[in-house]
């Protein structure tokens, strides 16, 4: 198996496109060096990305369904009671619609 990777083979390790691969690199996130004009990663380091990206994505969806059950709800923060309801639902505040009848005229 190969030590290093050129920037196709390490998006296709990831199951990324290409240029996904380079935006990564292009930023520093995905570990890897310019030799000339190609870019080359060491496999052992793209694994260890993919492994700390699967790490942090599951810890912050741990955090938020922790979060969700504190809420008691999908995220969303508890009702707050007023004084004018109190069963935190909104009023049936309907404005009347126009009566809309056709009246008819008399020809005069």
């Amino acid at each position: 198996m190969k030590e290093t990777l050129n920037l196709d083979e390490a998006a296709e390790l990831m199951n990324i496109g290409t240029e996904t691969a380079r935006e990564l690199a292009d930023k520093g996130v995905l570990p890897g060096c310019k030799v000339g004009v190609a870019w080359v990663f060491l496999r052992d380091d793209v694994l260890g990305y993919l492994r700390d990206e699967v790490r942090r994505q599951t810890n912050q969806r741990i955090a938020k369904a922790e979060a969700n059950k504190t809420l008691g709800g999908e995220g969303k923060l508890p009702r707050v009671k007023t004084g004018v309801n109190n069963s935190g639902v909104r009023g049936s505040r309907r404005k009347e619609l126009p009566n809309l009848e056709v009246t008819e005229f008399q020809n005069s």
